[in-house]
């Protein structure tokens, strides 16, 4: 029997169960972005740059797209059978897809390793969240919040390291399975990896009901404009890190001249920028703060660190505005996500899972804009991005004075 500490409402073993079921299913998202533009040079032989360049969007971009399609679906699904069996299925088609897209030999089967893995790890980022949410305390849910978009941060920091950690190694022969080479042994290192979470989660996550739970929450009935101005935000603001993840790693690597450890640094550094703003938007002080005075300056430092970015040669500058960048997606991620939260009543699952889908969109969007526009001009990405940035820190400064957190917040 196995023994847990409860804690307003959710005990600590199923919370750390969750947070690595996502953080595993980001380490799997993440360790593909530095390594990308270098293993399809390999699939795509003597390339040009714009190829590689394209291709490193839109096989980004389909992940995403995928996750935008599923995302709903699945958060509907758990509505009505429970929030454990698709935690598990999108866990089990984590690992498949991460050693799917290793043992890839052409540029279509990584496409279709990509794409199906999107499509099943959809179901498990909001799913993991409607279940804190079914089963924690008003006073905890905004903590156990930021808690879990940390897990999520962590584990697109840990994938860039291990990839370019374990490319770096060059270890034996492992690494020579699939057309990529060296560039194959982190999906089989994150495949095993997230087996081991597959089978902690399969043995320990208590199955809850989808609408009991010690939560007290609003009713489902809210200003339907209100929830889709914050659609619009979270598909804005991942727009801008879909871009910035891409175009990063192909500056890195095409302009700057970085291997990929190096390149996993930098994703390294935004990763934890990110963590320590998450644990102070949260924090008592700013949950005083306005909603819209939170997000506004969050978009507006997302843009000035991405509009920046192209004109920048020195590594130090590099890294304020990678920085910067951070910040303001750290704060924007977890806000944006808990809003929907409070508006959703019982129905976590599918409001959660319409807020991932805004985000996927937009981060498959960027993803995709990132690719295709830096083929063309180096900076047009760059502008784009920061340009509708703008825009979103507009619009979330334009929300009503009303709009704060709430006393659970």
């Amino acid at each position: 029997m196995v023994t847990v500490r409860q804690h307003n409402g959710l005990a600590t073993l199923p919370f750390f169960l969750l947070m690595a079921a996502v953080f595993t299913v980001y380490v799997g998202y993440g360790i593909v972005l530095p390594l990308l533009p270098f293993l399809l040079e390999r699939l795509l032989g003597d390339a040009a740059r714009f190829s590689v360049a394209w291709h490193t969007g839109m096989i980004a971009a389909i992940y995403m797209f995928a996750l935008f399609m599923g995302a709903p679906l699945w958060g509907r699904v758990s509505d009505r059978i429970g929030r454990r069996p698709v935690i598990l299925l999108g866990l089990g088609g984590c690992v498949v897809a991460l050693a799917s897209f290793g043992l890839a030999t052409n540029l279509w089967l990584a496409y279709l390793a990509r794409g199906l893995g999107g499509a099943l790890v959809s179901a498990v980022l909001p799913v993991a969240l409607a279940y804190v949410s079914d089963t924690s305390l008003p006073e905890a849910r905004a903590r156990r919040f930021a808690w879990m978009t940390a897990a999520t941060t962590l584990g697109f920091m840990a994938g860039p390291l291990l990839g370019g950690w374990l490319t770096d190694l060059q270890v034996g022969g492992l690494v020579e399975v699939g057309a990529g080479g060296s560039f194959s042994a982190p999906f089989f290192a994150a495949a095993a990896g997230g087996g081991v979470i597959w089978l902690a989660v399969w043995r320990w996550l208590p199955a809850i009901s989808p609408t009991t739970g010690p939560v007290t929450m609003r009713p489902a009935a809210h200003n339907t404009q209100s929830v889709n101005v914050l659609l619009l935000l979270a598909l804005l603001g991942m727009f801008g890190l879909g871009v910035f993840e891409v175009a990063i790693a192909l500056q890195g690597q095409q302009v700057l001249g970085l291997d990929p450890l190096q390149i996993g640094l930098m994703f390294m550094e935004c990763s934890l920028v990110m963590v320590a703003v998450q644990v102070l938007v949260f924090s008592p002080l700013v949950r005083r703060v306005g909603f819209r005075f939170i997000i506004a300056p969050a978009f507006l430092a997302m843009a000035v660190g991405v509009g920046l970015l192209p004109s920048v040669a020195d590594l130090n500058w590099l890294a304020l505005l990678v920085g910067l960048f951070a910040a303001g997606s750290g704060i924007l991620i977890p806000m944006l996500a808990y809003r929907v939260s409070l508006n959703a009543g019982f129905a976590q699952g599918e409001a959660l899972g319409k807020q991932t889908a805004a985000a996927s969109l937009g981060q498959g969007l960027g993803s995709a804009a990132a690719g295709g526009l830096y083929g063309f001009a180096i900076e047009a990405p760059f502008w784009l991005t920061a340009t509708l940035l703008l825009i979103g820190a507009l619009v979330g400064l334009a929300r009503p004075s009303n709009n704060q957190p709430s006393a659970d917040d």
